[in-house]
């Protein structure tokens, strides 16, 4: 930063601090109590005796109370990208913030602060967009130099009042962001502001937001900006809300801008606690003004009923949708407009009967269909039956559905029929008074058969698909002073019986824990693995695919994460002990297909030391990690004095 601009600072500084005079008033009724005993511009206290002393007065003020506060920290990087980089850097940070208030608290709050950083970094490779060190070119001696300021800040008048506004600012850089973990330096930009309203009653309540984003790093500079209201009220059964909201995204250098217009409201009636009706309207309009441009317009309007009565069997339920679509570029039209009416009634503890019965009319620029559904079914829970610790349970369900589609290009009528029967079993077995593990079993046996006129037409008449689906399931939980434990192993294998073949295997484990091993020190962990086996169908009556071949596909998966944590690590007061080891990993097996190439972290392993001595912060950070394919390595290091509060 230029030394040109401290005396402005320094001028700023001063004139906040003196500020004009004013009279002193009394807050508005709806302010709020404020406390006397801090402010930024505050009359001075008359004298003992209840008058004020000659040549004193509203004219008079004390310096307020200040909440000042700051730091001083340097930060070293070094960095290896495995076959392409290796880079260090160093940073010089200094900041200072502080909070006040305005005259009285209910008149304005105010806080900032202002970070000035000095880099330098070098770098070496044949890869050296492994790290950027920012748009500033290396000198003499290969060391890219820079200087950047970072910082906040934040006005909120009248915050205690039923109309407060606030205002913020706010100015970043990744480089001082030791939680982001980025190749890339880029800074970040905010402001904007907020007003709300609510009436005294309390009847409604109203806001406006708006918000300015700016993101710039090495040839690219990304704008957002953002405007949004929203109002909610409610009267006797009634609760509404209504909100409106404006992006627009643009990039600088490249022909890119986007622009999103969203108005939504949603409305609920309840008039009594058996009947409830909720309905939004939503209205969308998406502008892409780039290469490519597009305007899509959409408008949805849906509402869900529900009407159940207290200790009634009977619950009654109602959908209705509506949707307009239109796409001035493609000159694109949709409307389809559809609702429900659906019944469920408990017969008794164990036997409920469902009904459903649907419309939908579809309208496009191709063509137009109305489809026409029914159904109807049954769900029958059988009582559990308990033995020699074993717990058996058994149901079974029948649906039948019927649908009519009518249109320009296609005319179908299709009739579905579904019977499932299913049992399991489970026991558990207490180990100790901490520990328990069961293990459940189970079947289910699915027939379906399908009757489309359409589909006859095409391949003939279908067969029954018959379909078992086996499980079977072991869980382990442990809970203790100071631990907790968790595994569970599960294997499902579905097999279609006839037809054509079909099978689908998952293999599923996952264990999770966390110990305590005495005093501050801790181990927390999680891990998952999967595993699949999938097989489709043969479809030998279909003429189309019968040729092609079966291809079998197979899939495994892994993820977890352990931590360990140890405070005052070899007896040294407020000196910490982090270490993480992150696995994610996910592998495809599939004939004929090549592996594709990660695209995240799939293996970190973190060790990070911190240490607080009064106000004295040291941290120490080393990563070992695998993105994209490649090994990363960093180290990390920082010290930060702080001052005031």
């Amino acid at each position: 930063m230029h030394a040109s601009r401290w005396p402005w600072l320094t001028l700023i500084a001063c004139a906040a601090a003196s500020g004009p005079a004013g009279a002193q008033g009394q807050p508005p009724s709806d302010a709020g109590a404020a406390p006397s005993d801090t402010g930024f511009l505050q009359p001075a206290a008359p004298p003992a005796g209840g008058e004020a002393a000659e040549g004193t007065g509203s004219g008079e003020w004390t310096v307020p109370p200040m909440r000042v506060y700051g730091s001083l920290a340097y930060d070293g990087r070094a960095g290896h990208n495995a076959g392409e980089a290796t880079a260090t850097s160093h940073l010089l940070t200094a900041n200072i913030g502080g909070n006040t208030y305005l005259y009285q608290p209910w008149v304005a709050l105010v806080a900032g602060s202002v970070g000035l950083t000095s880099s330098w970094a070098t770098g070496s490779g044949a890869g050296q967009s492994f790290v950027v060190f920012g748009d500033t070119l290396a000198n003499d001696k290969g060391v890219r130099q820079e200087q950047f300021l970072t910082g906040t800040g934040r006005v909120d008048l009248f915050p205690r009042s039923r109309f407060p506004f606030e205002m913020h600012f706010e100015r970043q850089d990744s480089r001082t962001d030791a939680g982001l973990n980025s190749s890339i330096n880029f800074q970040r930009s905010n402001y904007g502001f907020s007003q709300r309203y609510r009436p005294e009653n309390g009847s409604y309540n109203l806001v406006g937001l708006y918000d300015h984003r700016d993101q710039t790093g090495l040839g690219f500079r990304a704008k957002q900006d953002s405007f949004s209201t929203d109002l909610n009220t409610n009267w006797k059964a009634n609760y509404l809300t209504l909100g409106a909201s404006y992006n627009r995204a643009h990039s600088e250098g490249l022909v890119d801008d986007s622009r999103f217009t969203t108005l939504v409201g949603n409305h609920t009636y309840t008039p009594s606690s058996a009947l409830s009706v909720n309905t939004t309207a939503n209205l969308t309009r998406t502008q892409e003004l780039g290469v490519a441009h597009t305007d899509l317009q959409v408008l949805q309007l849906s509402s869900v009923s529900l009407y159940h009565k207290l200790d009634s069997p009977l619950t009654l339920t109602g959908t209705f949708r509506g949707l307009m679509l239109r796409e001035h570029e493609l000159d694109t039209v949709a409307d389809s407009i559809g609702g429900t009416l659906g019944a469920n009634y408990d017969v008794n503890s164990n036997l409920r009967l469902t009904g459903t019965v649907g419309l939908n009319i579809n309208r496009t620029g191709s063509g137009d269909s109305n489809l026409l559904s029914g159904s109807a079914g049954a769900i029958y829970q059988g009582d559990m039956i308990e033995f020699s610790g074993f717990q058996y349970n058994w149901f079974t369900s029948g649906n039948l559905g019927i649908s009519a589609t009518n249109g320009v290009t296609e005319n179908d009528r299709e009739q579905a029929a579904i019977v499932q029967v299913g049992h399991n079993i489970s026991r558990p077995w207490r180990i100790s008074p901490q520990s328990v593990f069961s293990l459940t079993a189970g079947q289910t046996l699915s027939g379906a058969r399908v009757n489309s006129t359409r589909e006859q037409l095409i391949r003939g008449p279908l067969e029954s698909i018959n379909t078992l689906l086996n499980t079977v399931s072991g869980t382990f939980q442990n809970t203790g002073d100071g631990r907790t434990a968790y595994a569970r192993a599960s294997l499902s294998d579905s097999s279609e019986i006839g037809g054509g073949n079909a099978h689908f295997q998952l293999l599923n484990f996952q264990l999770s824990g966390n110990f305590e091993f005495g005093y501050g020190r801790s181990l927390t962990g999680d891990l998952t693995y999967q595993r699949t086996n999938q097989r489709p169908s043969d479809l030998r009556n279909d003429p189309l695919l019968a040729a092609d071949p079966v291809v079998q596909t197979r899939s495994s998966g892994a993820a977890g994460e352990i931590t360990f944590r140890q405070n005052q690590v070899m007896g040294i007061p407020r000196l910490r002990f982090l270490s993480r080891v992150r696995l994610a990993q996910d592998v495809l097996k599939q004939p004929g297909q090549l592996l594709s190439i990660p695209d995240r972290e799939t293996r970190l392993w973190e060790n990070r030391l911190d240490w607080n001595i009064g106000r004295l912060e040291t941290a120490l950070e080393l990563r070992l990690s695998r993105i994209d394919g490649r090994r990363i390595d960093s180290l990390w290091f920082r010290v930060q004095r702080n001052f005031g509060g």
